[in-house]
C-alpha cells in the first residue's frame, strides 16, 4: 500500500467530526457472508492480514462479520477491488482456484451492492455523496483561482439520471491515487502562480497576413534557389530530391507555382489581410505563458471579399468558426465586408495544464459544402454562370489580458492578507508557520469545518518527515496539499446527521450554505452565503434570489441542461458532412449551447415552463440563426447568443424544434420518429417508455427497397412485441418529421432515388393533428406534466438522490405552489431550495 494511501486512512480515521452522514441513523447491517469469507481469508490472507502482521495496517482476522456504515463497507470493497484486480494474494503466495475465486468475488458483490442501497437510500434521507467533475472542477477555482481540465479529473463514471446522485457513485483506492497525484499537481501549479503578482495586461496586436506573406516569400525564394540550381546543372541529390522523378515533377509544376505565389504577393487584397477562398485554416494565433488566474479578449476584424459586389452569398459564408488547445470556443457572424470590416470578441480562459491563449480560425461551411458551392451557397453565380471570387478575408486578430477577477481566490487571500498578491507571504519557505497556514487552508478546503487537532498534527508530522528527508519546501508542501485535496472531507460534501434524540432536527447554517451553493452554483459558498443566517426564512429567500441572479447561476443551466437532455446522447450521434451539406462543427457546438442558453433564458425572465414545449421566441447566434434561416442582426461586439422574436408561421419555437434535440432524436443517418417520439414522452409528458424487449430487430432491417420512414415506422409497429410502446410515441415523432436529422426543415423525404412529400400528421391523445404547430398545441394541454418531470428531475439533481413514493406529497406542493403563476421556471428552482425536502437533513 503506497504512503499517501495509508495517510489518507489514517487521515480518514480520526475524522470524527466529519464522519458519514448515515453513521448516527440506525440502518440495518448488512450480513456478510461468514461461512464463504472467513476460510478463504484464513487461507489466503491472514497470514499477511492477521494477528501476527499487518501489512498495509490492514488486519482482517477480526469482526464484525457485517456492514454497518461507510467505512465498514469501503474496508471490504478494499478487499474487494484487490481480488478483482488479481493484486491479492501475491505472486508468490499459493493462489485460489477458479471456483473459490468466482465464489468469494460474487458472494462479496452481492453484500456490498446491498450494503450501498441501504446506505445510500435510507428512506429519503440525503446521504453523503462525492464532488462530481464539475464541482471538483468549480471548487478547484474557488481555492486556487485557476480552472484545470475536466479530463483530468477521474470519471464519474455511468451516470443512469445525475452526476450528483450518491448511490451511483463508485469510489476505490484507485480514486485516491488519481485524486492524490492530481491535488499534488494542482499544489505545484498553486505554489508557482498564487505566489507571482498579476501580471499586467498587455496587448498583442498580429496582421493576418503577416505569417502567409512571410511563408509565400520563403517558399518563392527556395524555389529561385533550386531553379538556379538546376540551370547550373546540379544533380536531385543535391538538390535533395528523394529521386529524379520528384524533381523533374517539381519542375513541372514550377512555372505555374511560382505565378501563383507572385499573384498573392501582388494582390493588394491580400498584402492588406489574409484571404482564404477554401475551406482551409484562416490562420492560428496565441499568446505563450499566460497566466490562467484571469482571462483573455480576443478581437477579430474580418469581413467577406467578393470579387462581383452584386453576387448573393449564403449567410453560411459569414459564419466563423473558432476553437482552441480544447476543442470548439464559439462561431461568429461576419457583417462586415473587406471595404468595411466588422470586429467580433470571445473571452478566453487557459487552463492549468494549457496556460497558453490558443485559437485557430476557419470558415464553419464543411468541405463538402465548398466542393459545390456555386450550387449550394451562392445563388447568383449559379443563375448567371458567372465565376465569382468569394472568401473570408481575416484583417488581424488581438488579444489582451490577463484581466483578473474581482475576487482573489482563497489561497492568495490566505497567503497575502490585506496586502497585493505577490509581496511579503505569510507562510511559504517558513518552516515554522506551517501548521498555521494547514489550519486555515484545511478549513477553507473542508468548506468552513474545523478540521480536527489530531488531523492537522499528523499533516504537520508528515511535512516535517518530509524535510528531513531532504525535500525542498514547496514540495513537501505540494505532498501535504495533495493529502488534503485527496481526504474525503473534501472530496465528499459530508453532513452531520441528527443525534437519535433529535430526528428532525434542521441543517446547520454552514450545511445550508454548501448545499444551497452546490445546487445553484456547483461549487462551494461565497463569503457572503457562509455569514447569512439562513434559519431566518426571509433571509434565506434573499440568498436564493441573490445566487440565482448571479452569472455563477448558469453552472446550475449547464449541470442540469446537459443530463436532463441527454447530452451524451447527442455525442454520440455521427453525421456525415458528405450527406449534409449544411452540417459542420461549428454547428454542432452552436446548437449544444441554444439548449443551455435556450433555458437559461427562461430561468433569467422567470417564464413558464412550457415554452419549452413551444415559445414566441429563440435563443440563436448567428450560425443557428442560418441554419434556421431567420435573420439576425449581430448588434452587439461579442456576437454572443440572444433572444430573437420568431417571424409568423415560423415551425420553430421551443426545445422540439431546435437543432440539438432534433440532432438527438437522430441515427445520424436519417431522422427518427420513435427516438424523438420516446425522448418527447420522457421529457415533456413525464412518462418515460419501457425499455425495448431483447433480440427486436433493428427498423428497416427486414426490407428489400426503400421506403419512408414513416412506412418503417408502422412496419415496426405490426410486430406484436412492439406494438403496444411505439403506438403512442412513434406518433408524436411522426409530428417532427419535417425536420432532418440535422434540424433543417424540409418538406420531402429522400426515399430511394426520388423525393417524396413528408406526411407529419396523426392522432395523439384521440386529437388530430397536421403539423408540427398542431403537435404542440396538444402537447401544451399536458404542460402540468411537463412541470411535474422538470420538479422530480431538478429535485433529484438538487438533492442527489432520487425520488421516492414518499416525497410525493412534498412534490405535489412545489407543484400547486407554482401552478398559479403557470409552473413559473425560475418559481420551481426557487420552490425545490424553499421545500422541506431541500432543508432536511
Amino acid at each position: 500500500m503506497r504512503l499517501h494511501t495509508l495517510i489518507t486512512l489514517i487521515l480518514t480515521a480520526v475524522l470524527s467530526p466529519l464522519t458519514l452522514h448515515a453513521q448516527n441513523h440506525k440502518i440495518p447491517h448488512t450480513l456478510l457472508p461468514q461461512e464463504k469469507l472467513e476460510p478463504f481469508l484464513e487461507k489466503h490472507c491472514i497470514a499477511c492480514h492477521g494477528p501476527v502482521k499487518q501489512k498495509g495496517q490492514v488486519r482482517l482476522d477480526k469482526g464484525p462479520w457485517s456492514i454497518s456504515d461507510n467505512d465498514s463497507a469501503q474496508r471490504w470493497q478494499d478487499v474487494l477491488d484487490q481480488l478483482n484486480g488479481g493484486d491479492m494474494p501475491p505472486e508468490e503466495e499459493d493462489q485460489p482456484t477458479q471456483d473459490e475465486l468466482i465464489t468469494v468475488l460474487g458472494s462479496l458483490t452481492d453484500t456490498l451492492n446491498v450494503a450501498r442501497k441501504r446506505l445510500n437510500s435510507q428512506g429519503g434521507e440525503i446521504t453523503m455523496r462525492r464532488l462530481n467533475r464539475r464541482e471538483y472542477k468549480e471548487t478547484i477555482n474557488a481555492l486556487f483561482g485557476f480552472d484545470i481540465d475536466i479530463y483530468s479529473i477521474p470519471e464519474d463514471g455511468e451516470i443512469q439520471t445525475f452526476d450528483t446522485v450518491g448511490d451511483e457513485q463508485f469510489f476505490t483506492s484507485v480514486h485516491f491515487d488519481r485524486y492524490f497525484e492530481l491535488g499534488k499537481k494542482i499544489a505545484t501549479q498553486s505554489l508557482r502562480l498564487n505566489t507571482r503578482p498579476h501580471k499586467k495586461s498587455r496587448l498583442v496586436k498580429k496582421e493576418a497576413e503577416d505569417g502567409q506573406i512571410k511563408e509565400i516569400k520563403r517558399k518563392l525564394k527556395d524555389a529561385e534557389a533550386k531553379k538556379a540550381q538546376k540551370d547550373s546543372g546540379a544533380t536531385y541529390k543535391e538538390m535533395k530530391f528523394i529521386a529524379q522523378k520528384e524533381m523533374d515533377d517539381y519542375f513541372k509544376k514550377y512555372d505555374r507555382t511560382v505565378k501563383g505565389y507572385h499573384e498573392i504577393l501582388n494582390d493588394p487584397v491580400r498584402q492588406k489581410g489574409l484571404l482564404v477562398e477554401t475551406d482551409s485554416r484562416l490562420s492560428s494565433f496565441g499568446v505563450n505563458n499566460a497566466d490562467p488566474r484571469g482571462s483573455y479578449t480576443v478581437k477579430i476584424q474580418a469581413g467577406i471579399y467578393q470579387s462581383d459586389p452584386t453576387t448573393i452569398i449564403s449567410p453560411l459564408r459569414r459564419l466563423l468558426y473558432v476553437y482552441g488547445s480544447n476543442g470548439a470556443m464559439a462561431t461568429r457572424q461576419i457583417t462586415g465586408s473587406y471595404q468595411k470590416p466588422s470586429t467580433v470578441e470571445l473571452s478566453v480562459r487557459p487552463t492549468m495544464e494549457s496556460q497558453r491563449v490558443n485559437t485557430r480560425l476557419t470558415q464553419n461551411i464543411s468541405k463538402p459544402a465548398y466542393k459545390r458551392a456555386t450550387s449550394v451557397l451562392d445563388r447568383q453565380a449559379r443563375e448567371n454562370k458567372r465565376p465569382t471570387k468569394i472568401g473570408m478575408w481575416l484583417d488581424w486578430v488581438e488579444i489582451e489580458g490577463p484581466i483578473y477577477p474581482e475576487k482573489r481566490p482563497i489561497i492568495e487571500d490566505i497567503l497575502f492578507p490585506d496586502r497585493p498578491t505577490g509581496s511579503r507571504n505569510e507562510y511559504i519557505n517558513l518552516d515554522f508557520k506551517v501548521p498555521t497556514f494547514l489550519e486555515k487552508f484545511t478549513y477553507e478546503a473542508f468548506r468552513h469545518q474545523k478540521p480536527d487537532p489530531v488531523y492537522l498534527k499528523a499533516l504537520h508530522t508528515h511535512f516535517t518527515k518530509l524535510r528531513k528527508k531532504g525535500l525542498k519546501f514547496n514540495d513537501a508542501l505540494t505532498e501535504v496539499i495533495g493529502i488534503v485535496l485527496s481526504s474525503p472531507s473534501f472530496l465528499f460534501i459530508q453532513e452531520q446527521a441528527p443525534p437519535s434524540h433529535q430526528p428532525h432536527k434542521p441543517l446547520s447554517n454552514r450545511e445550508l450554505a454548501f448545499r444551497l451553493s452546490y445546487y445553484l452554483w456547483s461549487s462551494p459558498p461565497d463569503a457572503e452565503l457562509y455569514a447569512a443566517n439562513l434559519t431566518n426564512p426571509r433571509i434565506y429567500e434573499q440568498q436564493i434570489d441573490r445566487l440565482l441572479a448571479s452569472p455563477r447561476a448558469q453552472a446550475f443551466t449547464t449541470g442540469f441542461m446537459d443530463q436532463w437532455a441527454e447530452l451524451d446522447r447527442f455525442q454520440a450521434v455521427s453525421i456525415d458532412p458528405s450527406d449534409h451539406l449544411y452540417y459542420n462543427d461549428g454547428l454542432r457546438h452552436a446548437a449544444k449551447l441554444e439548449m443551455n442558453e435556450f433555458f437559461h433564458t427562461l430561468i433569467k425572465e422567470n417564464l413558464p415552463v412550457e415554452n419549452l414545449i413551444d415559445s414566441s421566441f429563440i435563443t440563436v447566434n448567428g450560425t443557428l440563426a442560418a441554419h434556421y434561416g431567420i435573420p439576425f442582426e449581430a448588434d452587439q461586439s461579442p456576437n454572443t447568443f440572444k433572444k430573437v422574436p420568431l417571424p409568423p408561421h415560423s415551425p420553430r419555437g421551443g426545445l422540439l424544434t431546435q437543432a440539438y434535440f432534433l440532432m438527438t432524436g437522430s441515427n445520424g443517418e436519417r431522422s427518427s420518429p420513435v427516438i424523438r417520439g420516446a425522448l418527447v414522452m420522457e421529457k415533456i409528458l413525464h412518462d418515460k417508455p419501457s425499455p425495448p424487449p431483447p433480440n427486436v430487430p433493428e427498423l428497416g432491417s427486414n426490407v428489400d427497397k426503400p421506403h419512408s420512414n414513416r412506412e418503417l415506422v408502422l412496419m415496426h409497429q405490426q410486430q406484436a412485441v412492439c406494438a403496444s410502446c411505439h403506438q403512442k410515441m412513434d406518433v408524436i415523432g411522426f409530428g417532427l418529421e419535417n425536420f432532418d436529422s440535422i434540424g433543417r426543415f424540409r418538406s420531402t423525404e429522400q426515399v430511394g432515388k426520388k423525393f417524396e412529400p413528408i406526411l407529419p400528421g396523426g392522432t395523439l391523445a384521440k386529437k388530430p393533428f397536421n403539423n408540427v404547430q398542431q403537435l404542440k398545441n396538444i402537447l401544451l394541454e399536458e404542460k402540468q406534466k411537463l412541470a411535474e418531470e422538470l420538479t422530480e428531475s431538478i429535485l433529484t439533481y438538487a438533492l442527489g438522490r432520487r425520488m421516492e413514493f414518499s416525497d410525493q406529497t412534498a412534490m405535489e406542493a412545489i407543484i400547486n405552489k407554482t401552478k398559479p403563476t403557470n409552473f413559473r421556471t425560475q418559481d420551481i428552482i426557487k420552490q425545490i431550495a424553499l421545500s422541506p425536502l431541500f432543508k432536511k437533513p
